[in-house]
């Protein structure tokens, strides 16, 4: 995995020689007024031999606590210190952060549902096909940053896609971070993350906590957690420290999403963290009025990690409810 040291690591316009941290700008796309359209770029270049790690964040313009947490790392972190190259993009959708919105409003796609992209499809299939090329094709393994709104704990997901031994090395990676660890048992197709794990690059997904907004917790944590990562690929010195965050199970764990079949205003009837067993009500939705118009159950036993609602505190016919963490058995 190690790589000989770069005399120069360049990306767009960041370009930082051997022991040196860079600024810059990667182009993506051309607007309608004919300026490029950009994200930013920090390129941390060690002075010895090492992986290259991408840490990624912003592909929902509403998750902008990478930015923080790129911030600083690219501060904070002395490239002579470093084995490696760390390059940070804190927001890779920059349509979608500017309408303040999931989705790119242009096209109304989730950029997360079509990884590596295309040429010549719509602005958010050319951009990721971009950022597969520059960004992802270049990295060793990629820490691919999200956030659910709370009620939510902190935790790191390691996807479905790939062979068993990048598989492991991801959830090695993902406990390294500090987070609870769950698996996805599921697969979403064209995810940044999925396509990552199809390469054979360990990929992890943490998901802090708030949507735009830049939370503490999240982002001392996420800095810890991306330092520790380092420390267990051998790119800082010293080893893994503890990260604070609540922890109601420490083993590996499955989850799975659970959704509103009928229509509501959304209360919950657990705290988020809790434990269930199945069949216990976790969520009732009512009209305006406070009549029940669907109780949620458990599916089985588990944890409620998220209520992961993605707008107001309501949910329609198919939403997302909650995040169960659950004992599969196919676990490592």
């Amino acid at each position: 995995m190690d790589a000989p040291v770069q005399d120069v690591f360049s990306i767009g316009t960041a370009s930082a020689a051997a022991g040196e941290t860079a600024i810059g700008v990667l182009p993506v796309a051309v607007g309608m007024d004919a300026r490029e359209v950009v994200i930013p770029i920090a390129i941390v270049n060690g002075g010895r031999p090492g992986p290259v790690v991408l840490i990624e964040g912003g592909l929902h313009g509403i998750e902008i606590v990478t930015v923080e947490i790129c911030r600083r790392l690219k501060e904070e972190l002395i490239p002579a210190d470093l084995a490696g190259t760390l390059v940070l993009a804190p927001q890779i959708n920059p349509w979608a952060f500017l309408a303040s919105s999931r989705f790119t409003p242009q096209d109304a796609q989730d950029m997360n549902r079509v990884f590596p992209g295309a040429a010549g499809g719509s602005v958010s299939h050319q951009v990721a096909r971009v950022i597969t090329r520059e960004l992802l094709d270049r990295a060793d393994i990629v820490i691919d940053c999200h956030s659910c709104n709370p009620p939510s704990i902190h935790f790191t997901i390691v996807g479905d896609e790939g062979g068993t031994e990048v598989r492991r090395r991801s959830v090695e990676i993902a406990e390294v971070f500090g987070y609870p660890v769950v698996l996805a048992n599921t697969a979403y197709s064209g995810t940044l993350s999925g396509y990552c794990l199809e390469q054979g690059k360990p990929t992890i997904t943490p998901e802090f906590v708030f949507s735009r907004r830049f939370d503490p917790v999240s982002i001392d944590t996420g800095v810890a957690g991306v330092r520790n990562v380092l420390r267990h690929l051998g790119m800082l010195a010293g080893g893994p420290v503890a990260v604070d965050v609540p922890r109601p199970f420490d083993e590996v764990r499955t989850y799975r999403s659970i959704g509103a079949t009928k229509g509501g205003f959304c209360f919950f009837d657990v705290e988020c963290g809790g434990a269930v067993t199945k069949d216990e009500p976790i969520a009732t939705l009512r009209d305006v009025w406070g009549t029940e118009m669907e109780r949620i159950l458990a599916p089985q036993d588990g944890v409620i990690i998220a209520f992961p609602l993605q707008g107001n505190q309501a949910a329609g016919t198919g939403d997302k409810v909650a995040y169960l963490a659950y004992r599969s058995g196919n676990e490592p």
